[in-house]
């Protein structure tokens, strides 16, 4: 597998592409995420608590779009997926693109490093080791995670969809 990355990782992480001894840990740390979210009244990945997302996290595995980042000690920190193809999901999110970009889906980070920057750290991370165009999207109605996203310096492009199905749209170039 080759990564899409310049560097290895930051600070005192390394970023490495996920294989498929990684599914179990991958998994639970996005089920523990949506858990979380849930908790704070947010409907937001609650279909990953019922393992209807299972699949495809195995499929991107496979594919080398999904990631880990583990601690200078080799502890699972976080997860993401990255991949310069569309899928569905990116169609009908921002439309049939053909620029150069990336699109980054279920960015997690585990409970032992909430509050200490990783996200943000990360997302830097991806921004300048990566060349093309960054973007993510998520719920409108999750105002923490909006704001965490311009506060990274990612842009508002617009939103998709209506009512509680609405998606904020965000790039980074």
């Amino acid at each position: 597998m080759s990564t899409i990355f310049r560097e290895e990782g930051f600070d005192e992480f390394t970023v490495i592409q996920a294989t498929e001894s990684e599914i179990s840990s991958i998994t639970n740390l996005l089920k523990e995420t949506a858990k979380w979210i849930q908790e704070k009244g947010i409907n937001q990945w609650s279909y990953l608590l019922y393992g209807n997302g299972d699949g495809e996290i195995i499929k991107d595995i496979k594919l080398g779009k999904t990631y880990i980042v583990k601690d200078k000690h080799g502890k699972f920190a976080a997860t993401f997926n990255i991949s310069p193809q569309q899928n569905n999901w990116d169609i009908d999110m921002w439309g049939k693109r053909t620029d150069h970009a990336y699109y980054i889906h279920r960015l997690a980070v585990s409970g032992d490093y909430r509050r200490q920057q990783i996200g943000k750290r990360l997302l830097h991370w991806i921004i300048k080791n990566s060349d093309g165009i960054i973007r993510l999207d998520c719920v409108a109605h999750n105002t923490v995670l909006n704001k965490f996203y311009q506060d990274t310096g990612f842009a508002l492009i617009g939103f998709r969809g209506e009512g509680d199905d609405t998606y904020s749209l965000y790039e980074k170039c």
